[in-house]
């Protein structure tokens, strides 16, 4: 008989993670935990299917133990609660924690319980192969001893040019980098070529680029998405974590070291999921707030009609480096 998922709530209020057991006890095995030291503990001791932490205690951040946990725990899925908007804390969440959501306080009860509901859900159903992913074995999977490795595809969407030249000098040794200064642009490149990787500009030539990463997620989710951005909107970039799902949030001016780094791990990802696609489950986007643009969405779906046959077909090509 399968066990009842294993929830962990941390916030250094006591009442918070009080009123949270309350609402979740009956459906499931509640742990609780005033600060981050505790959490981790916990953590060592039990599998924890998922964790909701706030984001502001006073020993260590929410962002913080999430990081941790990734580490200790992978197949835990990790939750950010905050009551506060706050634009590092929302990239670091994604960049740090690989948080599944962003929940904001106060939270509406309706809305907290399908969300850990789905999280617990998919934490239940990908455990065993979250743990045993190891990037060394999926690599081997993906190119044997011997065989022919192509380099990795990465797409870059921004209309500047200067930025998309700047992007390819400093990843194009190691990726095929293609260029696309907008939508249209991209979709052709995306019905042609492999691509593992999108490095988009959060509007490009007027559009906001967030519904076709959204699209996208939906039906090709081995996609890693990563937003490059100027934004200094903490509701823009909960969006993306929450509707799209972006791998990895990142901002402009563009630093040269650090986008080699986000650019490699989104490919390690494209590589673990295109060898146990059933991973794919713990990055499923949450419904939009907002309607959705059917001539973008027909205009994927027309473009990309041939892209599911032949990723079905193809044998994963990618490596790393």
């Amino acid at each position: 008989m399968e066990h009842k998922a294993r929830l962990l709530f941390v916030d250094d209020e006591e009442r918070v993670v009080n009123l949270l057991r309350t609402m979740f006890r009956g459906e499931y095995e509640v742990y609780t935990a005033t600060s981050g030291r505790e959490a981790l503990e916990i953590v060592a001791a039990h599998p924890i299917d998922v964790i909701v932490s706030d984001q502001r205690m006073p020993e260590m951040e929410g962002i913080e133990l999430l990081s941790e946990v990734r580490k200790r725990s992978p197949a835990t899925m990790r939750i950010l609660l905050t009551g506060y908007a706050d634009l590092t804390a929302i990239i670091g969440s994604v960049n740090e924690g690989e948080v599944f959501r962003f929940i904001t306080k106060p939270w509406d009860h309706g809305e907290i319980k399908r969300i850990v509901a789905e999280a617990a859900q998919i934490a239940q159903a990908t455990r065993e192969d979250a743990v045993k992913s190891i990037v060394g074995e999926i690599a081997a999977e993906v190119a044997p001893a011997g065989a022919h490795v192509e380099k990795p595809e990465v797409l870059l969407i921004d209309g500047s040019l200067a930025d998309r030249q700047a992007m390819a000098q400093i990843i194009g040794t190691a990726y095929t980098v293609h260029g696309a200064s907008n939508i249209t642009e991209a979709l052709k490149i995306l019905e042609q070529r492999d691509i593992g990787v999108i490095v988009a500009e959060a509007h490009v030539d007027g559009s906001d680029t967030k519904q076709l990463l959204r699209i996208l997620k939906q039906h090709y989710p081995s996609i890693m998405t990563v937003m490059m951005t100027y934004l200094a909107d903490a509701e823009a970039v909960i969006k993306l974590i929450n509707e799209a799902q972006v791998y990895r949030v990142a901002t402009k001016p563009i630093r040269s070291g650090m986008f080699q780094i986000i650019v490699a791990a989104a490919l390690k990802e494209h590589l673990r999921f295109r060898a146990k696609p059933e991973l794919l489950k713990r990055h499923a986007v949450a419904p939009s707030q907002e309607p959705e643009d059917m001539s973008l969405a027909a205009s994927v779906a027309k473009s990309l009609a041939g892209l599911r046959l032949r990723l079905s077909r193809l044998m994963p090509r990618v490596s790393l480096r």
